[in-house]
């Protein structure tokens, strides 16, 4: 019953030319960071495209994971090798703030 009344309220806002209202660029927790990764072997990379804060988790099998320092970027694209793995790189994490 909610799901159908929510599903008639958007449907009406989207035919009287309404908006939800969206999210403020300097709000807390609002990301605008989109990233990639590729894993292979012990190690690998991740590449981000926007604007916000990132960090890197190399989970390691055998081993204690790796973290990254914190990267900060305004714009554009900026790709970083993540901290290699001694046997091998199961995964990566990447952490957003």
């Amino acid at each position: 019953m909610k799901r159908t009344i929510a599903a008639i309220g958007f449907g009406a806002m989207a035919t009287l030319g309404l908006t939800a209202p969206q999210a403020v660029a300097g709000e807390v927790g609002v990301q605008t960071v989109s990233c990639i990764k590729s894993v292979g072997g012990t190690g690998g990379w991740v590449e981000c495209t926007g604007s916000g804060q990132w960090r890197t988790v190399s989970i390691c099998d055998f081993e204690a994971d790796r973290t990254s320092v914190w990267y900060s970027q305004s714009g554009g694209t900026l790709r970083k090798n993540v901290l290699e793995c001694r046997f091998d790189l199961a995964d990566i994490r990447i952490e957003k703030r």
